[in-house]
């Protein structure tokens, strides 16, 4: 009886545990009703001064410092486009073809010298 007792009591305390540091040390990225998610992954060798997000419901520009990888979050209610374009300190600028969504969406595009291309699309 023992050995039960104890066993319920490690298992109700590993349960705790878990949660805990689920809560305390995972940080997941809250995206608001409405908006849609998209992963920047850069792989260009070239030096980018900033980055433009147009979709049909709003504008951002980022200016980046050296970063592989960024997250742009923007509203878009109900069904829309976007698209993304990337100037270099050189000049040049490279811009995707533009991407179907709808809230909830999150796009995952990758950023070369010579083009943005879509890796995933869910």
């Amino acid at each position: 009886m023992r050995k039960i007792l104890l066993g319920v009591i490690i298992g109700i305390g590993l349960t705790v545990f878990f949660f805990l540091f689920k809560e305390l040390f995972i940080y997941n990225i809250e995206i608001p009703k409405n908006h849609v998610t998209v992963r920047l992954l850069i792989k260009s060798e070239k030096e980018i001064e900033k980055l433009t997000l147009t979709s049909s419901s709003s504008t951002q520009t980022i200016d980046l410092k050296g970063q592989t990888e960024t997250v742009l979050i923007f509203p878009n209610p109900g069904e829309g486009s976007f698209k993304v374009c990337c100037i270099f300190k050189d000049g040049k600028e490279v811009c995707s073809k533009g991407g179907y969504v709808e809230s909830g969406y999150s796009p995952k595009l990758e950023i070369t010298d010579s083009e943005i291309k879509t890796v995933e699309h869910y």
